[in-house]
């Protein structure tokens, strides 16, 4: 029997987000309609130092609301299949890009941030990487300290308890819960 788990984590407190997100659409289209307008001033009176510089600036802040927009909605994805962890990054509801995929048998420990071990964890010398992939701050946070790629690396990011259960399937000794 396969176990698979999928958990999706999305910020709890999006307003600050949302507003970021709605201001930053304006701003594309205000910056965007700017730059269109000094760029049509260039094809109508002709070749013009200040109107490309200004179609260039304006269209810099039109792609940089674009993507501070695309930004505001970000999710994390944590798939778990027999004893696989795969992290993704989802970006506004429609690009995903795989992050991690570790086996879970090879953590040396995954405990709750809460553990008095964390501390000594994060003042370690040795930790080549660390993935940091949460949205929320508090006390569903989980780290986890493995090899990567040949590098020591720490990964600090939020499970639910039932996934943190299945990682205890997979590596008992090594697995602390809440």
């Amino acid at each position: 029997m396969d176990n698979f788990r999928e958990e999706s984590i999305s910020r709890a407190n999006a307003g600050l987000s949302t507003l970021i997100y709605i201001l930053s659409f304006i701003g594309i289209i205000v910056f965007g309609f700017i730059a269109l307008l000094n760029f049509m001033s260039i094809y109508n009176k002709g070749f013009s130092i200040p109107a490309i510089i200004a179609t260039l600036i304006f269209g810099s802040i039109a792609f940089g609301c674009l993507a501070l927009r695309n930004n505001q909605r970000i999710e994390y994805d944590y798939t778990f299949t027999n004893g696989i962890l795969d992290i993704a990054k989802i970006i506004n509801n429609n690009k995903r890009k795989l992050l991690l995929s570790a086996d879970i048998r090879e953590f040396e420990i995954i405990a709750p941030i809460s553990d008095e071990g964390f501390q000594n964890v994060l003042n370690r010398k040795g930790i080549e990487q660390k993935f940091n992939y949460f949205l929320n701050r508090g006390a569903g946070l989980y780290y986890g300290l493995f090899v990567h790629e040949g590098k020591k690396s720490l990964l600090v990011f939020e499970p639910s308890n039932a996934l943190v259960q299945m990682f205890r399937i997979y590596n008992p000794r090594n697995v602390k819960v809440e």
